[in-house]
């Protein structure tokens, strides 16, 4: 099993770095679609948009975004993704369909919960030019989440784009 370390891609924006940073970001409207079934098949869905900065990062693209409450890093690949949380529960999720699973400790108002994710696929699709063009950047990451090895959740996370001015 991997740490949940892994994947840290060495991603800066202009305003950061100048003189190291690949591209500037370009901003975008964010759409986050998270499904959960839990072992009784009872589902959950929930939906949040968000303005983010959108920037290509190696094979990948880096979305910067922030939450009601905390900072946000998502990055997605072909080959991997992962998502880290900053502020008070703070918290880095890494998605690997090459390694078994790799694990998080979810942090919670109630105390840490350690998870391990399994990785089952990545899809990524984008049109042409800035933010993937007029039909936007598509990401899907399909995974099993184990609390414990009774309780295991199937979900997925769905991330579209769109250009924004």
């Amino acid at each position: 099993m991997a740490a949940g370390s892994r994947g840290k891609e060495d991603c800066v924006t202009k305003k950061e770095r100048p003189d190291r940073a690949e591209k500037e970001g370009v901003p975008v409207l964010l759409t986050v679609t998270g499904r959960q079934t839990d072992p009784d098949s009872g589902t959950q869905e929930n939906t949040a948009a968000y303005r983010a900065e959108m920037m290509i990062c190696g094979e990948g693209v880096l979305f910067s975004y922030r939450t009601e409450d905390a900072p946000v890093q998502l990055f997605v690949s072909r080959e991997r993704a992962w998502m880290q949380r900053g502020g008070k529960r703070e918290g880095r999720m890494v998605f690997d369909p090459s390694v078994s699973s790799t694990r998080c400790d979810y942090e919670t108002a109630y105390g840490v919960i350690p998870m391990e994710i399994r990785t089952e696929g990545i899809s990524l699709l984008a049109g042409g030019g800035p933010a993937g063009g007029s039909r936007g950047l598509r990401a899907r990451i399909r995974y099993r989440l184990i609390m414990s090895p009774e309780y295991e959740l199937t979900c997925s996370v769905t991330i579209k784009t769109q250009q924004t001015d």
